[in-house]
């Protein structure tokens, strides 16, 4: 009788245990449905995508009404990103508030395209597409594309992919060297650069070699040719070339 009574105790513990777990699964569930549902975002970190863009983007997954769910969607899985944004971290002010910490692709260069601006990024990928100029981004005349192939978040469609590289590079030093031309040109896979009226043809490599001898070089242009239109031959330049020239226009 005794034996019996005991199974019959234990069972019934055994279900009280059972039913406490379920309910208090039922309750984390509730709170996960209920508490963390989305009201709000705060995004920083963007600079040339709005903040109504990028919580577009999320809220475009339709359980994106749960805080939680954007947590763990973009910090453990490889959630697909607007092609402009290289990572977004997610984190919580609130159950109900999301943060949004973005962080986008750098641009290399944009062109003119289809009566606005096509902005790509390193690898010569169509980023983003805009009626704004961005600043610290250059200009890229010249620039030979299928306009008719242009996909956002894919390369943009060139016979020769290499003049991205050397875009980046000529990009990269004149910021190292504190220049700033008015533009950039892409002629034949070499690179131009223009400073007012004056033409800097670097053609297509050892761009810092030939980037540090410009700041002195427009100093004594500025001396020598006041007001004066003309190229400087920078193309065949290395460290034994006696003399760079410098030529008039007209």
């Amino acid at each position: 009788m005794k034996s019996k009574k005991l199974k019959k105790h234990k069972k019934r513990r055994v279900g009280r245990v059972v039913l406490s777990v379920i309910a208090a699964l039922i309750v984390l569930a509730a709170a996960a449905v209920f508490l963390f549902r989305t009201k709000s975002y705060e995004v920083k970190g963007n600079s040339y995508y709005g903040e109504d863009t990028i919580t577009s983007w999320i809220q475009s997954d339709r359980f994106s009404v749960n805080t939680l769910y954007i947590l763990v969607k973009y910090n453990f899985t490889e959630a697909d990103l607007p092609s402009g944004v290289e990572s977004i971290h997610i984190s919580l002010k609130n159950p109900w508030t999301v943060r949004v910490t973005v962080k986008e692709k750098e641009l290399a260069g944009y062109v003119d395209y289809d009566g606005v601006y096509l902005f790509f990024d390193r690898e010569g990928t169509a980023t983003l597409k805009t009626k704004k100029i961005l600043a610290g981004t250059p200009y890229i005349e010249g620039l030979a594309f299928d306009a008719g192939k242009v996909q956002i978040g894919k390369k943009l469609p060139v016979e020769d992919d290499s003049i991205f590289d050397k875009i980046v590079e000529v990009s990269k030093n004149l910021k190292k060297y504190n220049l700033a031309p008015n533009r950039m040109s892409c002629t034949d896979g070499s690179i131009q650069i223009y400073f007012g009226i004056v033409e800097v043809l670097l053609g297509t490599g050892e761009y810092e070699e030939k980037l540090q001898q410009i700041p002195p070089i427009l100093e004594k242009l500025t001396e020598l040719y006041p007001e004066t239109a003309g190229t400087l031959h920078l193309e065949n330049y290395d460290a034994d070339s006696e003399s760079i020239r410098f030529v008039p226009a007209g």
